[in-house]
């Protein structure tokens, strides 16, 4: 089949003669890709391997031991091609999303040999716990636990798969992905209909930030973005946009008075990732407030004065990733209208095919 590998930093390639992926294990389903979105991650992949680097060590994945090179693409929608005796949920011709997550419960399904030193290896703590998205060795399908979606069928194990109505176009499907990156993230900061928030960035995820939000019953949000073109895109998908250059180093302030009584939001979502907008997160949400961290950052430390927290008991909370109760509150949040299929489609910028992902992607 065709499809785009990784071979490591700076290096992916065209392939038309990758294996098409067959059932050998009772739990498989064989995805025939529809539609596979380009993340960051596979952005920040190609000029350093961070997940894949799991794949380029001699004993390969810690969760699969699969090695490079592997098909990238992990944010994907599919029809249903083959499925494995035991999986009764979906069948052939079922249109499915999967939930990409590699981790302790897959390896037991990639090691069955007792003779396998992987196989008795113990499940982790955040496992136990049903955290699997920050699983000790969390990887994901298309970022080096296995062949991803950049090709014509992918491979998964029947607990990552779920169905959806066939109402939603499979383009509109394939972000299914991104957004339940967001739905766990405003689950986590505890955020509750009639709430306000703030968004720190207004790329892709910072755009998902705020369907998902609106879907959840905000009664405002409002998008800090320098650039003009991606502060209007917010705009018109329904967020009040703010441009902090501006304000200068008022801008934080200014932001404050947006929110609920000009004293702050309940929560704030940063998206962007750099100092100045961690810290405007804290500044900028009420007393009590949630400020949430989204953004994956570079290997960078920041300075920051707890006080600003204490003093007002705010939270500083993470998000990682997704598990599949996410993928499940985003689907039946778009099966019921409430993520609006129209606004989501407003986040794809563009579609080419596999022969051109290495020179258009």
């Amino acid at each position: 089949m065709r499809g785009l590998q990784y071979y490591g930093a700076n290096d992916i390639r065209y392939n038309t003669e990758i294996p098409v992926p067959q059932v050998t294990n009772p739990d498989d389903v064989i995805v025939k890709v529809a539609f596979c979105g380009i993340c960051g991650t596979d952005l920040h992949e190609y000029e350093e391997p961070i997940f894949f680097s799991s794949a380029a060590s001699p004993d390969g994945d810690k969760i699969s031991g699969k090695k490079l090179p592997l098909v990238l693409g992990h944010e994907f929608s599919g029809v249903v091609h083959e499925v494995g005796s035991n999986v009764t949920h979906v069948k052939e011709g079922d249109h499915v999303v999967v939930e990409t997550t590699g981790h302790c419960e897959e390896r037991q399904n990639y090691f069955k040999s007792p003779e396998n030193k992987r196989s008795h290896l113990p499940t982790c703590q955040s496992c136990e716990l049903g955290y699997t998205n920050t699983c000790a060795d969390l990887n994901f399908l298309g970022l080096g636990v296995d062949n991803g979606a950049l090709a014509e069928f992918t491979k998964y194990s029947k607990n990552h798969v779920l169905k959806v109505d066939k109402k939603i176009p499979l383009d509109v499907a394939a972000l299914i992905e991104p957004l339940s990156v967001v739905w766990h993230a405003v689950e986590l900061a505890n955020f509750k209909a009639g709430q306000d928030a703030l968004v720190l960035g207004a790329g892709p995820i910072g755009l998902a930030t705020c369907l998902v939000l609106q879907a959840k019953g905000a009664s405002k949000v409002v998008v800090s973005e320098p650039a003009s073109i991606r502060r209007e895109q917010a705009i018109k998908l329904g967020a009040v946009g703010f441009n902090p250059a501006e304000f200068g180093p008022r801008a934080t302030e200014e932001l404050r008075k947006l929110g609920s009584r000009g004293e702050g939001f309940a929560a704030s979502f940063d998206c962007s990732g750099i100092p100045v907008t961690y810290e405007t997160s804290i500044h900028a949400i009420r007393a009590h407030g949630v400020a949430c961290n989204v953004a994956i950052w570079p290997h960078k430390s920041v300075a920051h004065y707890v006080m600003d927290l204490t003093l007002e008991e705010k939270t500083s909370v993470g998000s990682l990733g997704y598990t599949t109760k996410d993928f499940a509150g985003v689907i039946k949040a778009m099966e019921a209208g409430k993520l609006e299929v129209a606004k989501v489609k407003e986040l794809i910028t563009g579609k080419f095919s596999l022969k051109d992902g290495v020179e258009k992607g």
